[in-house]
């Protein structure tokens, strides 16, 4: 497996905006090629948001990523981006790899 981990850094004010966004657009198409959310978080002071998505390996990613930029869905959010103006600061995207299987069993370590 390997996780791609993006993460927005946004002024508080356009949060419900950014989420708005991210479940109209971004989720919807990333879920029908196959990518599968690990979890979404924001800090305390509403300033960051950090996405953790998983993926049988880099290609699956890649392979997602071309399909999402031929759909309709894809075309309607770069205009609704462009409408909406900037949501968001900066973006950084890393990919994360295991580096072991920690399914321990009865709860013990």
């Amino acid at each position: 497996m390997v996780y791609r981990v993006r993460t927005y850094c946004i002024k508080p004010d356009v949060l419900e905006t950014f989420n708005s966004f991210f479940y109209e657009f971004l989720l919807p198409n990333q879920l029908r090629f196959g990518a599968k959310l690990i979890g979404r978080w924001i800090n305390e002071d509403k300033t960051q948001i950090t996405a953790i998505w998983e993926y049988k390996d880099k290609l699956q990613y890649i392979n997602i990523e071309k399909k999402i930029k031929k759909t309709k869905l894809h075309k309607q959010a770069q205009n609704r981006k462009s409408e909406l103006g900037s949501l968001y600061l900066s973006t950084s995207q890393e990919f994360w790899y295991m580096t072991g299987n920690y399914h321990f069993l009865g709860g013990r370590q």
